[in-house]
C-alpha cells in the first residue's frame, strides 16, 4: 500500500472501515501565523479491532504511538496490542457512565435534560479531577518521535477536551478548535439503541458532541484561573518553555 492511497497531503479526515472518527489535527493558524503541522498528531475513537488494510494504512501514516484516554474496563473490554504501536495509557474513567448508572439506580430513568447535565458535570471533571492525566497526556506529545494518535472510546469527549488543550497550547483561535472538536458529529458512527432507563433522545445526547459542552468548559476554566493558557500552566505543567517548545515541534 503506497502512502498516496492512504492520506492525501492536508487531508483532515481519513477514511478507515474498522475505526471512526479519524482525523489529523493538522493545517489550523496557530502562533506567530505559523501553521499546525500536518500528519503528526491525529484523533480517533478505539482502535479494538482494526482490520489487516486499516493496521497497514496506520503504519503507512507512520503512528508509532497510541494515547490511550479510556478508563481501565474500557480499555480492557476493547484492547488492542499491534507490534508497531507502543500504547501509553492516561487513566480517564468515564464518568458519564457512572452518573447515568448512578442516577438510574436511584430514579429508574434519565432525561434529556439529565443527560445534558452529566455531559457538563463530566467536562467539569477534566479540569477539576484530571489534571494528572491531562498532564501526562502533554508530556507524551513532547517525548514523541514519531506520529501519534490519541483516542477515548469513541475520540469525542476525552480526546476533544485533550486536543483542544493542545491547539490552545498552539495558538490555534477559539473558533477553529471548536470547529475541530464539532467534526465528530459528522465523523463518529455508531448504531444507537435504547437501553434500560435510557431512550433513544437522552443517547443520542450521551453519544454525540454539542457546542455547549466544550464552550462552557472553557468558560469556567478561564473563570476559575483567567486565562486557559494560565490553567495550561499552573493546571497541566505546560508553562512558557513547554509551550515554546510544543510550539517550535508542531507549527512550521
Amino acid at each position: 500500500m503506497s502512502i498516496l492511497d492512504v492520506n492525501l497531503p492536508d487531508q483532515r479526515v481519513i477514511p478507515f472501515s474498522s475505526v471512526s472518527n479519524f482525523r489529523d489535527i493538522g493545517g489550523y493558524s496557530g502562533a506567530d501565523h505559523r501553521q499546525v503541522k500536518w500528519e503528526q498528531i491525529y484523533r480517533s475513537a478505539h482502535l479494538c479491532g482494526l482490520d489487516d488494510n486499516d493496521i497497514q494504512k496506520l503504519q503507512a501514516l507512520g503512528v508509532r504511538q497510541s494515547i490511550d484516554l479510556r478508563g481501565q474496563k474500557e480499555s480492557q473490554r476493547n484492547h488492542y496490542a499491534y507490534e508497531f504501536l507502543q500504547r501509553q495509557a492516561c487513566v480517564i474513567e468515564p464518568e458519564v457512565a457512572r452518573l447515568v448508572n448512578e442516577y438510574i439506580a436511584v430514579e429508574g430513568a434519565i432525561s434529556v435534560a439529565d443527560a445534558h447535565r452529566f455531559m457538563h458535570e463530566m467536562y467539569t471533571s477534566f479540569f477539576t479531577h484530571y489534571t494528572a492525566q491531562f498532564s501526562a497526556f502533554f508530556k507524551h506529545v513532547m517525548q514523541a518521535q514519531s506520529p501519534l494518535v490519541v483516542h477515548c472510546t469513541a475520540g469525542k469527549d476525552r480526546t476533544g477536551f485533550a486536543c483542544a488543550m493542545l491547539l490552545t497550547a498552539l495558538g490555534v483561535h477559539d473558533d477553529d478548535i471548536l470547529e475541530d472538536y464539532l467534526l465528530t458529529q459528522q465523523c463518529y458512527n455508531v448504531e444507537l439503541k435504547a437501553r434500560e432507563g435510557v431512550d433513544l433522545q437522552a443517547m443520542k445526547v450521551l453519544w454525540g458532541v454539542s457546542s455547549e459542552y466544550l464552550e462552557q468548559a472553557l468558560h469556567n476554566i478561564r473563570q476559575a484561573h483567567g486565562t486557559v493558557s494560565a490553567f495550561l500552566h499552573k493546571g497541566l505543567g505546560v508553562g512558557p518553555a513547554e509551550t515554546e517548545g510544543l510550539q517550535a515541534k508542531l507549527l512550521a
